[in-house]
């Protein structure tokens, strides 16, 4: 088989893993929630992270391997992703604890 074939199926499959972990932890993290207003939070959260995704990692990629933008700003995008990703989880973490304390 040829290296570059590996690779290939390596790419796809490593995605698709990545993708199903997604999936799955979403949905742990929407089951574990105890109280109602937690439940839409995190599930507003999920959406949320979700169309980030969409927006700042797959429709960039999709249109850099279009030849519609340049590779560097597919890496822009990359790294504001990685930049919002930070602050959202410690605000979404303290929040959701807030949320589960509330009767």
């Amino acid at each position: 088989m040829d290296s570059s074939i590996i690779g290939l199926i390596g790419g796809i499959v490593g995605s698709a893993i990545g993708v199903l972990g997604g999936v799955i932890g979403t949905y742990f993290s929407i089951k574990s929630t105890k109280t109602t207003a937690e439940r839409k939070f995190v599930m507003k959260c999920a959406l949320g992270a979700w169309v980030t995704v969409a927006l700042l990692i797959i429709l960039p990629l999709l249109l850099f391997l279009a030849g519609i933008i340049p590779q560097w700003f597919y890496w822009v995008t990359f790294i504001l992703f990685y930049i919002l990703l930070i602050p959202s989880i410690f605000w979404a973490n303290k929040h959701q604890a807030t949320l589960r304390k509330e009767p």
